[in-house]
């Protein structure tokens, strides 16, 4: 049995990925802010979390209560799929307040760091297939004005994600751990990009560009091309995948 920890999974690619991975050699543990009841639904080898990654301070707990749902006897992999995202505040920094700031920043980029933290104490000591997929976005390196919080969050998991692999090293007991850019997808953060009010910014405008143009690539399509990684023979220690249809 292959098991799969995935958050973010409420919609979006979080959920496209949870759907794509449904199957009876597979277990899913699924975490966001509400639930899914169709993701529920369409599995019986599957637990919810309804799970707010803004209380960082929680997560060792949550994730303690996670590792209880997986049978280490029948396992043969385990996996993270670090996917919740937010991106507001969509704003200059001198007009975003301090609350909005944390919770980007808590959700970007701290949570993944201490669910990695979690997941690496779990398993370092189980003889089996152990992976990380962080995804990241582009926003890292394409600078856009509005999004100085998003991308510096960003740009800091690829620098986690390849120091991580630096420490786990190529020993075959080693979590591996990759960070991936999954391109321009058709997602509710898409949607909020283009949809905000801001007279200061030009950066909606190009959101809306990207959309009408016929830019975007649907979270199927996407959540195919990140399972071929995560469980592929290109999920290479400490990488920053930034051209996922390659």
């Amino acid at each position: 049995m292959k098991y799969f920890i995935i958050t973010g999974t409420s919609r979006g690619l979080g959920e496209a990925m949870a759907f794509k991975l449904i199957s009876p050699e597979h277990h899913l543990i699924c975490i966001s802010r509400t639930k899914n009841d169709d993701l529920i639904a369409a599995s019986s080898h599957l637990d919810y979390y309804e799970y707010d990654l803004q209380n960082v301070n929680q997560i060792e707990a949550l994730m303690e209560q996670v590792f209880q749902k997986i049978d280490l006897t029948d396992a043969d992999g385990v996996y993270l799929i670090n996917n919740a995202a937010i991106i507001s505040p969509f704003s200059r920094i001198e007009q975003a307040n301090s609350q909005d700031l944390m919770d980007n920043l808590h959700i970007n980029l701290l949570a993944p760091i201490v669910l990695t933290s979690s997941f690496i104490r779990l398993t370092q000591h189980l003889p089996l297939e152990k992976r990380i997929l962080n995804i990241s976005s582009a926003s890292a390196k394409q600078l856009l004005p509005g999004m100085s919080a998003y991308s510096a969050a960003k740009a800091g998991l690829d620098a986690f994600s390849s120091c991580v692999g630096l420490e786990q090293g190529a020993d075959s007991a080693a979590v591996k751990i990759v960070s991936v850019y999954p391109g321009m997808v058709d997602t509710s953060l898409q949607e909020q990009a283009r949809n905000t009010s801001n007279e200061a910014l030009a950066t909606p405008d190009i959101f809306k560009m990207v959309k009408d143009r016929g830019m975007l690539i649907s979270p199927n399509t996407t959540a195919d091309k990140l399972i071929g990684l995560l469980l592929g023979h290109s999920f290479h220690q400490g990488t920053v995948v930034e051209d996922l249809l390659l």
